[in-house]
């Protein structure tokens, strides 16, 4: 929750090329308002995070984390946090939020709206991305796939933390250049079929063990190319699995 994976705690410092990238965009007035709020945000985000793992008043807890993201899509704008600041109000409406570690295996409709909530938003993001990934000729050839391992591979020595985690893909420049392969268009074809065909599976009892299996290894797939910014994401997503029993 608290975004610090990422740099976060230095990103808006004065000199910092993220400071000056925001204040080329917003202009200075606004940027100097972002990062007067910057770490008190990130501190009240943290003690809140750990107050909502502790079921000890969730409901303020997730509202104080809620602007906390709020006010990260002020200098960051990414379809991931506003996932999770969705799922986020989306627990708002439950009755019954939990407390501490405590396990219960009663039934109960407590949750349910929550649940729905939940499940419906999971399912638009698995579709949504899909149908975004099929209007884009770039992903669809392998073309983006293949520019960004090659990109990783360049500037993987230079990188000072362990950005990439994928194996070397053998992707060269004049891949990079258009010259795609035909099994990177298989491996985009494979990750838009399952983007689609996921939230079947996770929604028909059936096949539900065997779509959480396939969802895992996609979703760490995906963090081996960017672990530190989809972290976050890639938790939350998984976390919403157990939801989709009824």
């Amino acid at each position: 929750f608290t975004g610090q994976a990422l740099g976060d705690w230095n990103r808006i410092r004065i000199g910092s090329f993220g400071r000056y990238q925001l204040e080329k965009r917003h202009g200075a007035a606004r940027v100097w308002m972002i990062s007067t709020f910057h770490k008190p945000l990130i501190l009240a985000r943290l003690a809140a995070a750990v107050l909502l793992l502790l079921g000890v008043g969730s409901r303020v807890a997730i509202l104080v984390i809620v602007l906390g993201f709020v006010h990260e899509l002020c200098y960051e704008y990414r379809f991931n946090t506003i996932y999770i600041t969705l799922c986020l109000c989306c627990l708002l409406p439950a009755q019954r939020l939990g407390t501490g570690f405590e396990l219960s295996g009663g039934t109960s409709t407590a949750n349910s709206w929550s649940q729905f909530l939940v499940v419906l938003l999971t399912v638009d993001v698995y579709w949504n991305s899909a149908y975004q990934k099929l209007r884009s000729p770039q992903f669809m050839t392998g073309l983006s796939l293949v520019q960004q391992s090659y990109v990783a591979a360049a500037v993987r020595p230079q990188m000072t933390s362990w950005e990439y985690w994928h194996p070397a893909t053998g992707a060269t420049r004049a891949m990079a250049g258009g010259a795609v392969r035909t099994r990177w268009r298989a491996v985009a074809t494979t990750v838009v079929v399952l983007e689609i065909l996921l939230p079947v599976g996770l929604l028909t009892p059936a096949l539900r063990s065997g779509a959480i299996v396939v969802g895992m290894g996609l979703h760490l797939a995906f963090m081996a190319i960017l672990p530190l910014r989809l972290a976050p994401f890639t938790l939350v997503t998984l976390a919403s699995y157990p939801l989709f029993m009824p």
